[in-house]
């Protein structure tokens, strides 16, 4: 996906949504975090990882086809001893900093292999702003349908587990992720494979 070989070139498409988010591992060959910001780009097919002024020193375009995907998942930041000691929280799982505000995109790069990048979103003022910024994200991915694009979700055409994939949708609608009449759309079309 061009990270440190050639340049690649912007879509030159509006981006259906955009965010601030941070480097935090996941490339093997940029294995530390790092602090500059990255502009993620919901595009109509596809994330974008742009740099920005505080991260082209290390960041080239990163584009993830949402065919490539096989998940997106907001995870709870890991806080630090120190953030935990400076912000009198030690000890207290539940503090306002554990809070979902990491990206976990788990998809298959050009070779074939496949890579869970990691990402802290830098959308918001606090951490409580950033969980309630991935919170939007969620929603955008609904709304534009893209999780729908993602492998897991467009692979099976033939017969396959109809009953798997049912539950899986069920388990989607529980989540939030699928509204009851995108649920009941899909169940119905599965069904209409038998």
């Amino acid at each position: 996906m061009g990270l440190f070989g050639k340049k690649a070139e912007p879509s030159g498409e509006a981006p259906l949504e955009t965010y601030k988010v941070v480097y935090k591992g996941g490339f093997a060959s940029l294995p530390k975090a790092k602090s500059g910001e990255i502009k993620f780009l919901l595009m109509a097919e596809e994330f974008q990882l742009e740099p920005t002024i505080g991260s082209k020193s290390f960041w080239n375009l990163v584009r993830i086809p949402y065919a490539a995907v096989n998940d997106l998942q907001f995870v709870v930041r890991q806080v630090s001893t120190a953030e935990s000691l400076m912000s009198g929280l030690a000890g207290q799982p539940d503090s306002d900093l554990a809070q979902a505000n990491n990206i976990h995109l788990d998809y298959l790069d050009e070779a074939g292999t496949q890579v869970v990048l990691r990402l802290e979103m830098l959308t918001g003022m606090t951490v409580m702003g950033q969980a309630k910024k991935c919170r939007e994200l969620e929603d955008r991915l609904r709304v534009h349908g893209i999780r729908a694009k993602f492998r897991a979700k467009a692979a099976p055409s033939g017969g396959g587990d109809i009953a798997g994939q049912i539950a899986q949708l069920a388990a989607l609608r529980d989540q939030g992720v699928l509204t009851q009449q995108e649920f009941d759309a899909k169940k119905t079309e599965l069904l209409g494979r038998l």
